[in-house]
């Protein structure tokens, strides 16, 4: 890695990496990076430290800063990994992942209360 931009993307992928273990997908971001970019994979930004991330303590003291899926996702678009985002839109749909970021015009307020006022029957 080169200076503080790949150690950002570097340490955005671990994240998403562990998020993708916690949540048990049946793929790698390796995976992914072939999906999105078939035989020129390897060429796209961070492709080849996929194996390697866990590996470096920098990238892993990332694991202890502030993350959310936004970050991860900005920070993969900043470094113009846009058809991996696609790629990860389209695998988690497919097996009925929500990835947790609201999509324009799904946010209606506020849910409803559960208690609608009435008496318990007990």
């Amino acid at each position: 890695m080169k200076g503080k931009e790949d150690l950002q993307l570097a340490r955005a992928l671990d994240q998403l990496s562990v998020y993708f273990y916690a949540i048990g997908v049946p793929f790698t971001l390796v995976d992914l990076y072939r999906l999105a970019y078939g035989a020129a994979w390897e060429e796209m930004p961070g492709a080849l430290w996929l194996e390697f991330l866990a590996d470096d303590p920098q990238v892993r003291a990332g694991r202890d800063e502030f993350y959310s899926l936004l970050t991860i996702f900005k920070t993969l678009d900043d470094n113009g990994l846009t058809k991996l985002l696609d790629v990860i839109a389209e695998e988690t749909e497919r097996l009925g992942i929500g990835m947790g970021i609201l999509k324009p015009g799904r946010n209606t307020g506020r849910p409803p209360r559960l208690d609608d006022g009435g008496e318990d029957e007990s």
